[in-house]
């Protein structure tokens, strides 16, 4: 049976490949590292076999601690996949070249066939935090090895190498397609596991979840301390669900979402926060363009011709400067009940009252 190809949609394809990533990285870096120093293990033999210190090959063995010390370092700082992962490819090649370089040094390539081998190990590893397109092209630079140690190292039997490498890169491949199909389908299913438990399954607005979500670990404060609090609230929403029904008041609920996502930018949070109350996060505004922002979706409301009854919205409006984000919210919550005390159609800014 031929295995069915699960799809990552291509606005996801970036996301998808950085989960990979982060998920193997560790085992990437091990395997790597631990491939470099057998590589420079092979000085050994080469003492050996000279029966004394091999001077000729000494450099080009340990020339590829030089960029596994830069790749450590990378690691730690980095976290792209789009930077380290070609990074670990070309570790893996640099440790091709040493061992070419020791063939010029010494116009014998003994060991190039334990590192083919060992090679192909670090490219089938590598592979699997990697995107497949990605891992094609750098298992193929190592055709190009071979005519390098054929012309610089004096590689004979450059035409089973390659055949070799033709067979190895079809079979690494296979299981990388094998492997990445495999953790797309986990990648699928945890993405919805992760929407149903972040999204509003009325409206796909955020829940509560999403605060918590924007807090630094451990605490109650927000990522960003600049930011405009909206709490809006429907008005008489109770009587609407008994005067036309509570299929009625979720339209209302869902069509109010809606005109919420016209009103505001990419960068705001709109998050339900029960029945007909939401709390629209918008980050680094001050009071005035908060106020505008509430007065702008409060101005939809009363204007829009789409929903299946009438009706008016409150708004509270509070700037957050840091801390814990309940205080905000309970200041934006003032601001609207002042709002539905004096006015059940107006935006109340806290800082005003």
């Amino acid at each position: 049976m031929i295995l069915k190809p699960v799809v990552i949609p291509k606005e996801k394809k970036g996301d998808f490949y950085q989960s990979k990533y982060d998920h193997f990285k560790n085992l990437t870096l091990w395997v790597v590292t631990v491939s470099c120093i057998v590589e420079m293990t092979f000085f050994v033999s080469d003492c050996s076999a000279v029966l004394g210190f091999s001077k000729e090959t000494f450099l080009p063995r340990f020339a590829v601690l030089i960029p596994l010390i830069l790749y450590l370092i990378a690691f730690r700082y980095v976290s792209s996949y789009k930077l380290m992962t070609p990074f670990s490819y070309i570790m893996v090649h640099a440790c091709m070249l040493s061992v070419i370089w020791v063939g010029h040094n010494i116009r014998n390539i003994t060991n190039l066939r334990e590192s083919f081998l060992l090679m192909t190990l670090m490219l089938l590893v590598v592979g699997i935090s990697a995107p497949r397109r990605m891992h094609v092209f750098f298992h193929v630079l190592m055709i190009g090895e071979f005519v390098l140690a054929y012309f610089y190292a004096g590689l004979t039997g450059i035409d089973t190498f390659i055949s070799l490498d033709g067979a190895a890169l079809v079979s690494v491949c296979a299981f990388e397609y094998i492997f990445e199909n495999a953790y797309a389908e986990q990648y699928n299913t945890q993405k919805k596991l992760e929407d149903i438990s972040l999204h509003d399954q009325l409206t796909g607005a955020f829940n509560r979840t999403k605060l918590k979500m924007l807090c630094m670990e451990d605490t109650e404060e927000l990522v960003f301390k600049n930011a405009g609090f909206i709490l809006l609230d429907i008005n008489d929403f109770k009587k609407i669900n008994e005067n036309f029904g509570h299929d009625t008041g979720d339209r209302i609920i869902k069509e109010l979402y809606k005109g919420i996502t016209i009103c505001t930018r990419l960068d705001d949070v709109c998050i339900r926060m029960g029945g007909e109350q939401f709390l629209i996060l918008v980050p680094n505004q001050g009071l005035a363009r908060t106020k505008e922002i509430g007065e702008r979706i409060r101005g939809y409301v009363a204007k829009a011709t789409d929903f299946p009854c009438t009706f008016k919205v409150s708004v509270g409006v509070a700037i957050y400067k840091g801390g814990d984000y309940h205080v905000t919210i309970n200041l934006a919550d003032k601001a609207l009940r002042f709002a539905k005390e004096n006015d059940v159609d107006m935006v109340v800014a806290y800082e005003d009252m």
